[in-house]
């Protein structure tokens, strides 16, 4: 959709400048204000169709029983990493928490796979470690509360 608008649009474009005479104007304010519409419709529907899933996936986190908020389970985390060195029973496996601790390194060594000094490229490496870093950590978070909640009740 949104191609034919550009289409449409580039056509009146393109007609209004030959038209020299002014005598037909017509043609090309039909083109040019019906690939302006299409145009339009198109751009809403692309964006209408991203924002939907995200609405829904927004709308299950909401409704989401009580496994808690960020400041919860940013409160739950120390506790999680902890449990299984000191030897407590914990879901969260050593390896896991060994992971989390070399993802940290990772991103405050000096030395990367890809460097920093690249503009926008050498920091990407540290941002997708990062991002896993912390969602991983928000999961697991969660599910550490929603057991200790099962537990309880």
């Amino acid at each position: 959709m949104i191609a034919v608008g550009g289409v449409l649009v580039l056509a009146g474009a393109l007609v209004w400048g030959l038209g020299g005479d002014g005598g037909s104007w017509w043609l090309p304010g039909a083109l040019l204000a019906a690939g302006v519409g299409v145009l339009v419709a198109g751009v809403v529907a692309r964006v209408r169709r991203r924002w939907v899933p995200l609405r829904r996936v927004r709308r299950a986190a909401v409704s989401a029983p009580g496994v808690g908020g960020p400041l919860r389970r940013a409160r739950a985390v120390p506790g999680m990493i902890a449990a299984p060195w000191r030897g407590e029973e914990s879901a969260v496996p050593r390896y896991q928490t060994v992971l989390w601790l070399g993802a940290v390194l990772y991103m405050i060594w000096p030395l990367d796979f890809v460097p920093d000094l690249l503009p926008l490229v050498g920091i990407t490496d540290d941002i997708g470690v990062g991002a896993w870093l912390v969602t991983s950590l928000y999961a697991e978070a969660g599910n550490q509360l929603a057991r200790a909640e099962s537990e309880e009740g």
